[in-house]
């Protein structure tokens, strides 16, 4: 195959898909189309195809873990991100990255209902994907550099390889500025992607004056940008575990088929001999994972709904020891959730943003206390909030004040 497909897609549009081809340089070889997925299947006939998935339908995260066992982590990300999602955790289909020092493991999770869908469409258009991977964390990413591309209405950010989120272009200098306040290493510059005629937001060069923002126009669709960059990204490809692609056939199948015949006949033979022994070690391993069982409900009696003693167990101890979930995942959490009611309060600016303890506390300035009053019950309209006016002050014609946000049940 001489080129790769990448393909742009969301499945809420299932008629504006994207593509070209790309090569092994990055660099696209072909025009850019646009079209349904049977349009796509025409020009996908005998190339690998990339899907890049638009990330409003992927749950981009990170988390710090006390492992760094690859099976451990993965059965132990659910649960370390189940207060983040407001649906069933049992629901969702994880795949994680490569561990960073500062920010630690990076993960996507997809509902399975949503993949799912998704390959059937793929599979019915005649299109055999090779991989399906989040758009936000195919922009250029550096140590000291993040990037921002505007596309559709919203802003794919990326701060770091592999972490990404996506926002609604109105709430992105609010987004950056506090993630900014919160850095310890902050970018030296900020790569703005638009496309051409339609100018980033201004309020973007206010928000630190010590960063260095660029603005870097692309033509048509992004693209152009994305060609370069996905492949660095393939390690949180949502095709893992059971969604794995299956290998093609080569057709030469045939030419093995005795000696995989011979060998199958030994495995049988292997397995009668040893059918009793194998019997009797799942009989003990059963009574193990019994015992586990019992073991975790007499130390834990609270606890209602047990799917893995092991991991659940492990979880439990490092709670007791202190250990805490991704703080940087609960202040993002936060700060979507009350970003919007901010926004829509004209006569409210904000001064400053703290986070410990999974509280944040908003520092602000208003015109009168009536209109921090009403910020607190836009807040507490949210049923994920649970809101409250720490301090107002009045002085001269400016009013201060605090407000405390948390999520509820935490």
């Amino acid at each position: 195959m001489a080129s790769t497909l990448l393909l742009h897609y969301d499945p809420a549009k299932p008629d504006e898909a994207t593509w070209s081809h790309v090569n092994n340089l990055g660099e696209l070889t072909s025009r850019i189309t646009s079209g349904s997925l049977e349009d796509a299947a025409i020009v996908a006939q005998q190339h690998k195809v990339v899907v890049l998935l638009d990330s409003s339908n992927v749950h981009l995260n990170h988390v710090q873990l006390p492992t760094s066992n690859r099976q451990k982590m993965l059965r132990a990300i659910p649960y370390a991100l189940e207060e983040q999602l407001a649906e069933d955790i049992e629901d969702f289909h994880f795949v994680i990255g490569k561990t960073d020092p500062h920010y630690g493991t990076p993960v996507a999770g997809i509902r399975k209902d949503t993949i799912e869908d998704l390959l059937a469409a793929f599979n019915q258009a005649g299109i055999s994907v090779d991989a399906i991977i989040p758009d936000a964390i195919c922009s250029p990413a550096a140590p000291d550099q993040w990037s921002v591309l505007f596309y559709a209405g919203k802003a794919l950010v990326q701060f770091q390889a592999l972490i990404g989120s996506v926002i609604d272009t109105a709430n992105l200098p609010l987004l950056l500025q506090a993630s900014l306040d919160r850095t310890v290493n902050k970018p030296e510059k900020i790569v703005c992607f638009y496309l051409d005629g339609e100018d980033p937001d201004p309020a973007l060069e206010q928000i630190d004056t010590d960063i260095e923002i660029i603005k870097v126009a692309y033509n048509t669709h992004p693209l152009v940008v994305f060609c370069g960059e996905f492949d660095r990204a393939k390690s949180l490809n949502l095709l893992q575990g059971k969604y794995k692609p299956r290998r093609k056939n080569s057709g030469h199948w045939y030419r093995w088929r005795l000696a995989a015949s011979l060998a199958t006949a030994w495995l049988l033979l292997y397995a009668g001999i040893n059918f009793v022994e194998l019997n009797s070690l799942k009989q003990k391993n059963a009574e193990l994972g019994l015992q586990i069982e019992d073991i975790y409900k007499k130390s834990f009696p609270g606890s209602k709904r047990i799917v893995n003693p092991r991991v659940q167990m492990e979880q439990k101890l490092n709670e007791l020891r202190g250990g805490g979930g991704p703080q940087g995942s609960q202040f993002l959490a936060l700060l979507t959730e009350s970003v919007s009611a901010i926004s829509s309060q004209k006569d409210i600016e904000v001064q400053s943003i703290d986070f410990r303890n999974n509280r944040m506390d908003i520092g602000l300035t208003g015109t009168n206390l009536q209109s921090v009053e009403t910020l607190n019950r836009q807040l507490n309209k949210n049923t994920r909030l649970t809101t409250e006016i720490t301090s107002a002050t009045s002085e001269k014609n400016i009013v201060k004040g605090r407000i405390r946000l948390e999520r509820s049940g935490s």
